[in-house]
């Protein structure tokens, strides 16, 4: 839904002569004590489960900082804004 609006946004700034550049930013899947909440409930209180404990067995998590200093590089590039709904991962 947010990558919708911001599409939205996106338009509506473009047409202004100096209209703002927005982006609706997936940071990736962060370690946060939230991932270890998820991970220790267990697999019948939380369905998706296994995909969370596949995320930290594999290395798939970034650290705060990492995730972070991805966001500020991506907020660097000189196609910042470009596309709407934008993933630190491209």
């Amino acid at each position: 839904m947010i990558a919708h609006f911001t599409r939205a946004v996106a338009l509506e700034q473009a047409a202004r002569p100096h209209g703002a550049r927005v982006v609706s930013m997936a940071p990736g899947v962060i370690d946060t004590d939230m991932q270890t909440h998820l991970r220790s409930a267990g697999a019948d209180t939380f369905p998706d489960h296994a995909r969370f404990v596949e995320y930290h067995s594999s290395g798939q998590l970034l650290s705060i900082d990492a995730a972070a200093e991805r966001v500020l590089r991506y907020l660097a590039r000189p196609d910042f804004g470009d596309n709407p709904a934008g993933d630190v991962r491209d």
